[in-house]
């Protein structure tokens, strides 16, 4: 056994090197999947695949993510505001892990096709909830999810204090990193 040496340099990238995450980003309503968001995912570990989506004028949007997801054999999911609502959705129905910004459950400005979901499958969520939140009332997506809590779910709902509705590029990091090392705990314990 080795003794633990202070002045020698530990290589904790390939210590800690995880494979990278096949990954779905929804971007929100009248936005796109941004650059720098797409970059920020992949430095945390995801392999990221992005549609840009116009939810006005496409009302079947859901079967198209549920196609694409398939394609893409995603095994993540990220959603932000009204894509973070069509996430949650389709991670129950498919059984995907996901992570949430501020999902647009108990507000949605405009009606898509979602089908009803009978089986709740969803393994593994976070949810990140901005507390200063003008456009999603945080206070009813907590209890949402607080409500939707059951055996065989792993579920994280983080408040944070500083965050409205948009989320800022050093949030989304944290969370994105935050992410990918619940997932891999998770996925490491679930195949013991």
């Amino acid at each position: 056994m080795t003794r633990f040496n202070p002045n020698k340099k530990i290589d904790t990238d390939t210590l800690y090197k995880i494979p990278e995450i096949k990954a779905v980003y929804i971007h929100g309503l009248d936005s796109e999947p941004k650059p720098e968001k797409v970059k920020i995912m992949e430095q945390a570990g995801f392999e990221v695949s992005a549609l840009h989506l116009s939810y006005r004028e496409n009302k079947n949007v859901y079967t198209e993510l549920k196609e694409f997801i398939l394609d893409k054999k995603a095994e993540f999911i990220i959603g932000s505001s009204f894509g973070g609502m069509l996430g949650y959705w389709l991670s129950e129905e498919m059984g995907i892990p996901a992570l949430l910004f501020n999902p647009a459950i108990v507000y949605q400005s405009i009606q898509v096709n979602i089908p009803k979901i009978d089986n709740l499958n969803c393994p593994m969520r976070m949810i990140i909830l901005g507390e200063q939140d003008d456009v999603v009332d945080p206070i009813k997506n907590k209890q949402f999810f607080k409500e939707q809590e059951r055996k065989g779910l792993k579920q994280k709902v983080l408040l944070c204090s500083w965050l409205g509705h948009s989320i800022d590029f050093q949030t989304f990091e944290e969370m994105c990193f935050f992410a990918v090392r619940n997932y891999s705990i998770w996925k490491i314990k679930d195949s013991i």
